[in-house]
């Protein structure tokens, strides 16, 4: 068996192509350019794109932005690289049309995993359980909760067909993931002093 189709085969979760999709564009009000932001020693996108690649059931990942200097991180990490048009990038825009995007460029996924780039301490074991839920259970998505059971964005899956549904899904599960958000300086000392005592991704 060719060496290439044994990778595809070790990665496609019951033959479902799961391809990850990392947000990332240039602007931020609470924290400048918080996707690139320095953390133990590498952008924090790094950490998202690593966590990914990191998964048993992740076949490709890609990054969504605008912006240049992202894009080129993007790929010095391993990820490839959606151009995301000037509209799609402003405060307002929200991330289900950013996924909407992502799913009209690759028409190759089945699974879609979108992974918070300012979201560094997310677990590669939490993202394969929300992909095993999603197909074992038939769910149209799986969110992410914390210990208390209050949703965050650190990650999400969904079917293809979800990703272009405009309202909220009834049929849905929950994975718990302690993973914190960074938007300021706080949570960026925060969340590097979690990661050098062991809370890593």
């Amino acid at each position: 068996m060719p060496q290439s189709l044994i990778f595809i085969l070790s990665t496609m979760y019951n033959g479902k192509k799961v391809h990850a999709v990392i947000p990332a564009r240039a602007g931020s009000k609470r924290l400048e350019r918080k996707n690139v932001r320095m953390l133990l020693g590498k952008p924090m996108l790094a950490h998202a794109i690593e966590a990914c690649k990191k998964t048993k059931y992740i076949d490709e990942v890609y990054v969504s932005t605008e912006d240049p200097t992202i894009a080129e991180i993007a790929k010095e990490y391993g990820a490839k690289v959606i151009d995301r048009p000037e509209e799609l990038a402003q405060d307002k825009v929200p991330t289900q049309a950013v996924m909407k995007h992502f799913a009209d460029v690759n028409k190759e996924f089945d699974i879609m995993v979108d992974v918070q780039a300012n979201s560094p301490q997310v677990k590669p074991e939490n993202i394969d359980k929300a992909i095993a839920m999603l197909e074992d259970k038939k769910l149209w998505e799986v969110r992410c909760v914390n210990s208390e059971g209050l949703e965050h964005g650190a990650f999400r899956t969904a079917t293809r067909e979800v990703v272009y549904w405009n309202g909220l899904s009834a049929h849905f599960g929950v994975v718990v993931d302690e993973a914190i958000d960074v938007h300021s300086e706080e949570d960026l000392k925060h969340v590097e002093e979690a990661m050098k005592n062991g809370n890593l991704s």
